[in-house]
């Protein structure tokens, strides 16, 4: 049995990853062995092995005695495991190393942005003496865009891409944090098309279109346009294999030579250039709206600042195929007055910001009232 989810969401994770100015990430080694497993479970993870690592010995039969990928209760018991480590560790490395492992971690990777870099390396230094004093657990490959805390640590501690860089201008490289391409030397998210060759059939498609992997919605007015393109060779009832050679081939071929141009684009990981300390207004502006062919929402954060002045940062969007038969054009603006609600919830719930004003935007005043409704009992 794979046990509760005790996983944080990892949009969640992601959207608080995006707060202040000095970002980490950092990894747990080998998490999932850091735990044992019962004694009386162990016969449940049996095996053979050539005995002492060599092939031309004979077989012989082990147990796990740790637990290993693969199982479908490891990620539960690893990350209770990491929660009660957190907890125990609160009186004696402080409140904010366990609301940072508590929240901010995904399985075992932590990401997390705070103001300033003497919290971010006070931070990164006692959570790993903790971790390692009440769980046995190795916090490494660290990694930030801010150079002066990476001097703070020593090689062994940092990621592989850091371990062997001079620190000077422009020597940041791109690291991979839960999936998004993230440009640690200019602070941004970047894309990586792969270059592979697909077949011209409607698994080559999808496979292309699973290959645009965004959490954050940063490429969904893009992304749809292959998902419609999808749906149309789908109710032809083409089968999977088929090559195309149609009017909607050649519509796939030019909407795939445009993801080039995704190589080029990035996106601040920050919302704001600067803190959210000393702000004065902080106002959620969502929009919404439908049609024919899809719905959508999206999040924009708009920040007053006593010092700053106004700036106004992406969030989060997200797009949907609507339906082929059986809507009219109001259900689907009343579907996008859902994602929207959606959308508010979520953010609400991960960004921790208290928000002055919430202004939802639509063309409709019947998804405006639904979307009262849906968020009254969020905004009282």
């Amino acid at each position: 049995m794979s046990g509760p989810d005790l996983n944080n969401s990892l949009l969640g994770v992601l959207i608080r990853f995006r707060k202040e100015p000095i970002a980490l990430t950092a990894d747990i080694k080998q998490m999932f062995h850091c735990f044992y497993v019962r004694p009386d479970h162990r016969n449940y993870l049996r095996f053979f092995w050539h005995h002492d690592n060599d092939f031309n010995q004979e077989l012989r039969e082990y147990r796990m005695r740790v637990h290993v990928f693969g199982n479908k209760p490891s990620p539960s018991v690893a990350t209770y495991g990491l929660h009660r480590t957190a907890v125990a560790a609160r009186d004696s490395f402080g409140p904010d190393v366990t609301e940072f492992v508590l929240n901010h971690f995904y399985v075992n990777d932590g990401l997390i942005s705070v103001p300033t870099v003497d919290q971010a390396v006070d931070l990164m230094k006692r959570t790993q003496c903790a971790l390692a004093t009440h769980g046995n657990l190795r916090l490494h490959k660290i990694a930030s865009n801010s150079r002066e805390v990476i001097r703070e640590f020593c090689p062994d501690d940092l990621s592989k891409e850091l371990k062997s860089l001079e620190l000077t201008d422009n020597s940041l490289p791109v690291q991979r944090s839960l999936g998004l391409y993230w440009n640690m030397n200019s602070d941004t998210f970047t894309f990586q098309i792969s270059s592979e060759e697909k077949p011209l059939t409607r698994r080559g498609v999808l496979s292309v279109i699973n290959s645009i992997y965004d959490p954050l919605g940063f490429a969904a007015p893009v992304a749809i346009e292959g998902k419609l393109l999808l749906r149309q060779l789908s109710s032809g009832g083409t089968d999977w294999d088929t090559p195309l050679f149609d009017v909607e081939g050649q519509k796939w071929q030019s909407w795939k030579e445009s993801l080039s141009g995704f190589q080029d684009v990035s996106i601040p990981r920050q919302y704001l250039p600067h803190s959210f300390q000393g702000s004065v207004h902080n106002i959620l502006h969502i929009f919404c709206d439908a049609s024919e062919k899809a719905i959508a929402a999206v999040a924009y954060l708009h920040v007053v600042h006593e010092e700053n002045g106004h700036h106004i940062g992406f969030v989060i969007g997200k797009s949907k195929v609507a339906p082929p038969h059986g809507h009219t054009i109001p259900r689907l603006e009343l579907c996008s007055a859902l994602l929207a609600t959606e959308i508010y919830q979520l953010v609400n719930e991960n960004l921790n910001i208290a928000f002055e004003k919430v202004k939802f935007y639509s063309d409709s005043k019947v998804v405006l009232g639904y979307i009262t409704n849906q968020t009254r009992r969020f905004l009282i």
